[in-house]
């Protein structure tokens, strides 16, 4: 078996990736309900689990920071 504790996540939660951009959680989930902001994937249909991928968390900082 391998030992992944040293690998890092591809994607986070709402929460972690509210911390990781310096926003709200609920920002966040406005965000996904106006369908603007950061692309994230869920897990299944119903009750899915939501994920925001690193690298798109990587692109809407760098976006936000040439438009300020």
């Amino acid at each position: 078996m391998k030992d992944v504790t040293n690998i890092e996540k591809a994607a986070l939660s709402p929460k972690e990736a509210a911390q990781y951009l310096g926003l709200s959680v609920p920002t966040l989930k406005r965000m996904r309900s106006q369908g603007v902001g950061i692309n994230y994937v869920k897990n299944g249909k119903k009750n899915s689990r939501i994920l925001y991928p690193i690298k798109e968390l990587d692109k809407f900082l760098s976006n936000t920071k040439k438009t300020i």
